[in-house]
């Protein structure tokens, strides 16, 4: 028998049954000990891993059978540090860059919530099985309560608002704060009653200092937080970048830092205090330096970004390929004129947070992998890879890797009994890839299978993107000039036209030649979506682009038929 997905839709929701599975023959990484052991049978029941076993399995004839021979199984990854409110944009922080004139801060926080149940999918996609918001507005508790329970989603978990002795202006007006600045134990109390009624999974504090509010100065709210926080049962993660600010949190009750240190290298005492004090430690080594790739207009373009992060949001990576100087804000205008300065600096600061990690990791802190997704210039569930493939470019080999994305994570946020590797008696989420990820990171492109529960999901049916996704994901790698991400969006036989019915291209193999040639020629090459219409499988775009120094505009109808485009139809 093959495997089966029963996905019955009513309405708007749609409800996954779980069935009992068995996988045959197949080989599972321990990732707790960086070993492959020798193919064994794993039966699932009930969403639950039920038996591990090197002989054959006995079950019932409807029991979904999936033959593993030659293939791995891990368990799903965890990214432990994300944000719903945010979508990964040049719109989603108006404190870092005001782009309100473009998009309305009120309209992107609609689209952040909008956009939740599509970022569900492309976490599983991608293998990511649980998902840990470290804070955010109480509308949060609303995704794990409610939004989570009504789509097909990773495993969720989520505090609030944080605390915190700083409230950037730009978010202090809100309805529903991300951010709430705390500068006594009566606010802080105040703020964890209104808390704690919506059953938040950990508290979430942001230690933020500077001269003018030195760590010291909140060294007693920290600590009174943490209190509360481990009275309740509940663990406290906390931002602190600067060590000494991470030394005081860790003192004051800290359970989890939610990003590397950045100022100054980690050293032997600071690792031992993490040690001693059972910290785990979340490097978050490529959302800083995202920040300015993103105001510069270059972003990395990371083949995961342009096939798997929701098209809307990563166009605006590219927003600024089509400004100069003269009309762009003051904050991004530094940050053009200083370009050699400012990627030294986050270079040599990406280096100091690998530095720190490596010797970390060397001594025995549990690090866990998070990527802060959601800031601007890091996607939700595309950018995982990427924060991985960081952790192996500082030094750590993929076992240790996978450790940190699955039982380390686990076990940092408590977890572990019921996730973070293939085990009796834990949650069904597993992956089945056709590579082995042990022997190298890339072989995590290779996720055949997401097990959520033991709900059996083919990777290539669970994003099923709208013909404008897949149209806007067809601008972005144009003008990311990928020209495999661009061709996948087309199917083998597009045919595209010159109005009203003058046939120009016949075929994916002509169209590739002459846009190879194109990506690979044209300077300054960029489309910019002026208007759009959809009608149904049709997207009607109205582009300005630009070749070199020359500009055309056009009218592109495009057609889309079983997710890839068929049909383009040009008025020039």
């Amino acid at each position: 028998m093959k495997t089966l997905l029963i996905i019955v839709s009513i309405f708007s929701l749609s409800f996954v049954f779980a069935q009992d599975v068995l996988i045959e023959n197949i080989a599972i990484v321990d990732v707790e000990k960086g070993e492959l052991t020798k193919p064994k049978n794993v039966f699932i029941q009930d969403g639950l891993i039920v038996k591990i076993s090197n002989r054959p399995i006995k079950v019932a004839a409807e029991t979904t059978v999936i033959e593993g021979t030659g293939k791995y199984l891990m368990p799903g990854m965890i990214d432990t540090h994300i944000h719903f409110f945010q979508t990964g944009s040049l719109y989603t922080r108006p404190d870092a860059i005001d782009m309100t004139d473009v998009r309305p801060y009120e309209e992107e926080l609609q689209f952040a919530e909008e956009m939740v149940p599509d970022s569900f999918k492309r976490y599983l996609r991608l293998g990511v099985t649980s998902i840990m918001d470290v804070g955010g507005p109480f509308s949060n508790f609303k995704v794990r309560d409610s939004v989570a329970e009504k789509h097909l989603s990773p495993n969720v978990y989520v505090t609030g608002p944080l605390f915190s002795p700083y409230q950037p202006e730009a978010l202090s007006k809100l309805d529903d704060v991300p951010i709430v600045k705390i500068t006594s134990e009566e606010e802080a109390t105040a703020l964890f009653n209104k808390m704690l009624p919506y059953k938040p999974d950990f508290i979430k504090i942001w230690y933020i200092a500077s001269a003018q509010e030195p760590a010291e100065k909140n060294y007693g709210v920290v600590a009174h937080i943490a209190k509360l926080a481990h009275e309740n049962g509940l663990k406290l993660a906390v931002h602190a970048t600067q060590k000494k600010t991470a030394e005081l949190a860790v003192k004051a009750g800290a359970d989890i830092l939610v990003h590397s240190i950045d100022d100054v290298p980690a050293d032997d005492a600071f690792a031992q205090l993490l040690i001693d004090n059972d910290v785990t430690y979340i490097p978050t080594l490529i959302v800083s330096k995202n920040y300015v790739k993103a105001f510069l207009g270059k972003p990395d373009n990371h083949e995961h970004d342009l096939y798997y992060a929701n098209p809307e949001t990563y166009k605006s990576m590219l927003y600024f390929q089509k400004y100069n100087k003269e009309n762009i804000t003051q904050n991004v205008k530094q940050i053009w004129d200083n370009e050699a300065r400012f990627q030294t600096y986050y270079d040599e600061k990406i280096d100091l947070m690998g530095t720190s990690l490596k010797l970390l990791n060397r001594k025995g802190v549990t690090i866990a992998a998070g990527t802060d997704a959601g800031n601007i210039g890091t996607m939700h569930a595309s950018s995982y890879l990427q924060e991985l493939e960081a952790m192996q470019k500082a030094g750590l080999t993929p076992p240790e890797i996978l450790k940190t994305a699955t039982y380390n994570a686990a076990k940092g946020f408590g977890l572990l009994e019921e996730l973070g590797t293939v085990s009796e008696g834990k949650k069904a989420d597993l992956l089945i890839l056709s590579a082995n990820p042990l022997a190298q990171l890339e072989n995590l492109k290779t996720i055949e299978t997401t097990l959520k529960e033991g709900v059996a999901l083919s990777v290539s049916e669970i994003i099923e993107e709208t013909p404008e996704q897949i149209v806007q994901r067809q601008v972005n790698a144009y003008n990311a000039r990928n020209i495999e991400a661009f061709m996948d969006t087309y199917a083998d036989d597009i045919k595209i036209y010159n109005f009203p019915d003058v046939l120009s291209m016949d075929g994916k193999e002509q169209m590739r030649q002459q846009f190879s040639a194109m990506f690979e020629s044209v300077p300054n090459l960029y489309c910019e979506i002026k208007n759009r219409i959809v009608l149904g499988n049709k997207v009607v775009d109205r582009e300005y682009v630009r070749f070199g120094e020359t500009y055309s505009s056009v009218i592109a109808i495009y057609e889309v038929t079983n997710g890839k485009i068929s049909k383009v139809t040009f008025l020039r």
